[in-house]
Parts: structure tokens; sequence; C-alpha cells
């Protein structure tokens, strides 16, 4: 026998052993709620001493209520055009063929790469400046709320189709090849079967959505103007050194999202399109080729428009520089600032992978938990409610708790990142895998298990093969959220700085050539973040027969 079948063998073994699998799903608990929730909550709660300062000034708890309201209006606004707007896409990406679309689904992820105050920033430029707009022959953009959606939208968009390409991935085309050769039209197979049979991903991937957009905040500033939501109104009262504004709305965004999360999850409605009974007549006009056609422009218009465009906006102004002025030599060889900039992007790299590997490792056996209910309906409610929780925390707000509640322990700033990270990403693999597990029959490792296969080997050759396109895209969103994060790692560090807090800095301490050099090193780190995705991503391609 091979050393890969005796491994197999001796952790199958282990499977049996019901100690050993409580510990497992003990350590994978433990984990959650020891690294994960208390850290990214009981900072905040310890400040509870000083709500005080907001129930007592009305007017202050009526602007803090007022921002929420933006915030949560504002996150359920994006999530619903994110997948209105990425279903299309997801399908194009899984459904057709071509470079092209290779092309596609890599640069869909960019805006997950980018630091997000670096991306706002981009965003700001693109549409301040005239853009599409002055193409058009329309007035550019001012700072604001319009501004605020369209950042949003940019940066949630792409979390929303990474979670819809893996799911449909897993699904395949057997179905809707089924219901063509039946005589339905690709519109017909796509609204009757394919939405359906999607349903949970969908709801997986607005919920991630919506976390996403309640939480920005260094990004959001930067194009917010006079336009004020929560993690806006947070930072302007942590600038002006008052703690209680911070408290209670953390407390009031938390306790409103995990309603919304619960409400969403509950309801378990099976997602369809409006009418159960169209008009055939109609639903072949849509499927035709010019009409089809017109979809895909709109498709890929919208991605290039709203989301890539904006997005490199500050790459394509600043990048020629490198070629033309002689620094790419600096860049390659890290001469001047572009030491510490590789510096930078070597830290960020190595935390993200940890983050990554360890959320993978101890995320499976929770959205085993969770999706199975292996230890009763209510404790997996509850785990579900709780492990969004990270998500939703504005994240300035969670990178303070998480400062007051390692300060005691006086870790090393490497680590305190890390963990930092940790809690941020935590919730797109539960989340992600949740959702693949949720579609996955648990019959059929029962059957497996009844013809003699024990549990983990069941689990490793049936569940994880059909889930590993949605463990890939936690892995990518995970990853990509890891190396961008700004706020957090703002919040925890003092000496070491990662990529996206050293391109801040440049932005907040500007030297000669310092917009150059934020533009340049945007590009830099897009490219090579570029090339790890796409091995990434290769590690998992599914093998095609010819």
């Amino acid at each position: 026998m091979s050393a890969k079948g005796r491994l197999l063998r001796f952790l199958g073994n282990f499977s049996s052993n019901r100690p050993v699998v409580l510990s497992v799903y003990g350590a994978s608990i433990g984990y959650f709620v020891l690294l994960i929730l208390f850290p990214a909550t009981l900072g905040i709660l310890t400040g509870l001493g000083s709500l005080g300062q907001v129930i007592a000034d009305s007017s202050l708890m009526l602007t803090a209520l007022s921002a929420v309201f933006a915030s949560v209006a504002l996150a359920l606004s994006v999530s619903v055009l994110d997948v209105l707007a990425g279903l299309p896409l997801a399908w194009l990406i899984v459904r057709r063929k071509g470079r092209l679309l290779s092309v596609l689904d890599a640069l869909v992820d960019l805006p997950l790469i980018i630091p997000t105050v670096t991306l706002g920033y981009s965003v700001l430029l693109f549409w301040t400046s005239g853009g599409p707009l002055g193409f058009l022959g329309l007035p550019p953009l001012s700072p604001g709320w319009g501004l605020v959606m369209l950042l949003h939208f940019s940066f949630s968009y792409p979390v929303v189709v990474r979670v819809l390409v893996g799911k449909m991935q897993e699904l395949g085309a057997v179905y809707e090849t089924a219901a063509r050769t039946l005589g339905a039209t690709p519109f017909t197979a796509a609204r009757t079967i394919t939405v359906p049979l999607l349903s949970s991903g969908i709801v997986a991937s607005f919920l991630l959505a919506f976390a996403r957009s309640m939480s920005e905040t260094g990004a959001t500033i930067m194009v917010a103007g006079t336009f004020e939501n929560g993690p806006v109104f947070i930072r302007h009262s942590l600038d002006q050194g008052v703690e209680g504004p911070l408290v209670f709305t953390s407390i009031v965004l938390m306790s409103v999202s995990i309603a919304i999360f619960y409400a969403i999850k509950a309801m378990k409605v099976n997602i369809r399109t409006p009418f159960e009974k169209a008009d055939v007549r109609l639903e072949k006009k849509l499927s035709r080729g010019p009409v089809v056609t017109l979809g895909t422009i709109l498709t890929v218009g919208t991605l290039l428009v709203l989301v890539i465009l904006p997005a490199l906006s500050l790459s394509l102004n600043f990048a020629p520089v490198a070629l033309s002025g002689g620094t790419l030599g600096d860049i390659i060889s890290g001469a001047g600032v572009w030491g510490s900039f590789w510096s930078g992007v070597t830290l960020s790299y190595s935390i993200a992978l940890i983050v990554t590997l360890l959320n993978v490792v101890f995320s499976l056996p929770m959205a085993v938990l969770i999706s199975r209910r292996k230890m009763g309906g209510l404790t997996s409610t509850v785990l579900d409610s709780l492990s969004s929780i990270p998500i939703v925390i504005p994240s300035v707000a969670l990178g303070v708790s998480m400062k007051l509640f390692w300060s005691s322990f006086a870790i090393p700033e490497f680590l305190l990142i890390a963990l930092s990270h940790l809690s941020i990403t935590y919730p797109y693999l539960v989340t992600t895998l949740v959702s693949a597990l949720d579609d996955i029959p648990g019959y059929l490792e029962e059957t497996a298990r009844t013809l003699g296969a024990d549990s983990f080997t069941s689990f490793s050759t049936i569940t994880l093969p059909l889930a590993r396109y949605s463990l890939l895209s936690g892995a990518i969103l995970t990853f990509t959220r890891s190396v961008d994060e700004t706020g957090a790692t703002l919040a925890v560090s003092s000496t070491l700085k990662t990529v996206p807090v050293l391109l801040v800095d440049w932005v907040k301490n500007p030297f000669p050539g310092s917009e150059v050099a934020v533009g340049i090193g945007t590009t830099a780190l897009l490219l090579t973040s570029i090339i790890i995705l796409l091995l990434l991503k290769s590690l998992s391609r599914e093998k095609r027969h010819a």
C-alpha cells in the first residue's frame, strides 16, 4: 500500500473514533470562539460604560442611528444590484468557453486585491475626472452618496461573482442540458432550473456582499464627502477622541446585521424568477442570438465600466511613468522606497497565506457542524449567526477591539496582525462552505458508509470533491481580503507595515513622487497577486478530456 493509502486508512480509523471526532469539532469551535469571536467583540463590549456619552446626547444618538440606517440601506441596495449584475457574468464564465472568458474570470478578482483605501482613491480619480461620464458629455460626479454606491459596488460585486462561479461549477450543466434536449429555450432553462438550484449560493453571495458593504471604512471615507454611514461616523468619532459612538454604533450595526442575516436564512425560500408561467414566445425571443449578444455586451460592459476601469484608474494613470521614467529598474532592484514596498508585499502575502490555511483547516469542520446539524438545530443556528459577526463590524472598530483584547497578552505584532485578519476573513470561508454543503445531500455519505466506507473516506471522496469549487472560491476571497485589509491593520500595527498600510502611509505622508509611487505600487501588487491567484486556481482546475 502506498504512503497516501496508509495515511488515508490511518485518518479513516480515527474518524470512526467518536472522542477523536468530538475533539475535532471542539477544536473548531474553540478556534472560532477564542480567536475569532471573543477578540472581535469583547474589546467593544468592554466599552459599554461609555454608552452614556451617546444616550445622554439626543442629537448624537440621532446622528448615530441615521448613520446606521444609511449603512443598512446602502448595503441592501448594493447587494441587490450585485446579485442582479453578477449572476449573468457568473453564468457566462462557467457556461461559455473561450480565452476572453478566462480573462474575465481573472479580471473580476482585481478589486479584491487592491488595498481598500487605494481602491477608494482610484474610484474617486476615475469618476471625478470624468471617466465615462465625460465621454457621454455629462459632468463628473462629486463625492457623496452616489460615489459611495459605485465604490461599494466595485468591491462587493466580485465577491458575488466569485461565490456564484464556484456554485455553478459544482452544479454542472447536466440539468440545463436535459431541459434543452426536451425543448426548453436557454432562457427558460436558466429561469426554471439554474436559478432555483443556485438559491443557496445567491443567498450566501448576497449576505457576503451585504456584510462587506457594512464593514468597509477606509475606502468609503475617501469618496463620502458629506455622506455619513456607520463606519464613517465611527472614524470621525475616533478622530475626535470619543469612544461612546464607536461602541454604540458597532453594537447596533452588529444587532441589525445579525437580525437581517437570520431573517434571510430562516425564510429558506426557494428563489425563483418573478413569473412561474412565462410567455413561451417571449422567452424564445429572449433566447435568440441578437438578444443574447446584447445581454453579453451589457454584462461585460458593467464589469469593465463599473468595476475594472475604476479599480485600475490609478494604475493606468501612473504605471506608464515606471516605463518612461526609469523607475522600473528601481522597482525591480528594491532601490529607495521600493525596498520597504517589497518588504510590505512579503509581509502581506505571508500573513494572507497563513490566515487562509488556518481558516481552511478550522472552518471546514465548523461548516459541517452548521450544515449537517451535528450538535442539533438550535446549536447550528446559533453558530451560523455568530460566525457572521466579525464580517459586519466596521474594520476600524474590529481593529480597535482586537488591540484592546490582546493588549494584555503582549503578543508579537506579526501575530496580532494575523489574528485580526483571521477574524475578518473567517466568515468568507464558513458562509461559502455552508452554502455548498447545504446543496450536497447527506444520504450520499450515508450510502457510502453502508457499503463499508468510514466517515473520513466518505466525506473526502464524495462530499469534499463536490464542494471543491466553493472551497476554492472561499480560499480566494480569504486570501485577497487579507492582502487588501487596511482599517483593522492600521489599528493594530505600529512598526510592521503590510503593503496596504505602506500605501496609506505614502498617501498621508507624501514625498516627492509619492502619488506616482502609489499608482505604480498598486500595479505591482496587482501583477504579483494575479500570478498567485492563477496558480491557486490551477491547483483545482478540473481536467478536461478531449
